[in-house]
């Protein structure tokens, strides 16, 4: 598989505690910070808040990595998976994976993958307008989703 690059700016961000943002970044190389035109909204579960990155004319703030030797359409799978993204059934999936430009902190525009919220959002999902949601987290004194599930 040819080396991927991926922007992610919630749960799969390096550090974060579920199963498979552990998992995958053995498999990933940080490029380092990388914004993202977009708007971003967080999703409260029981278990914590996620993130659900949509089209708009914000700034979305994250992390962007490199896939090293080694990693595998299985790994993607899994990705995918814990995103509830279903490439043969995207209108039934949670999110979507697609092709997008992330700036790295020189300005550069590289191509990487990412994941888009593909539903509604639901009515008590609060905005971001600072486009980070680590940062909105921390100011709000809330934790993020991580399930075991995966």
């Amino acid at each position: 598989m040819k080396a991927m690059r991926f922007f992610f700016y919630g749960t799969l961000v390096a550090g974060h505690t579920n199963p498979v943002a552990r998992m995958i970044h053995a498999r990933l190389r940080s490029v380092g910070a990388a914004t993202l035109a977009g708007s971003l909204h967080a999703i409260p579960t029981p278990k914590g808040w996620y993130p659900a990155l949509l089209p708009g004319g914000g700034m979305v703030h994250g992390m962007l990595y490199v896939a090293r030797a080694g990693f595998s359409e299985s790994d993607l799978a899994r990705m995918d998976d814990y995103e509830d993204y279903h490439p043969g059934s995207p209108r039934n999936s949670l999110y979507i994976r697609e092709s997008v430009t992330a700036f790295g902190e020189d300005g550069k525009g590289l191509k990487a993958q990412t994941y888009r919220f593909n539903q509604r959002i639901p009515q008590n999902a609060k905005a971001i307008p600072g486009g980070d949601f680590a940062a909105w987290l921390g100011e709000h004194g809330l934790t993020s989703f991580a399930s075991a599930r995966h």
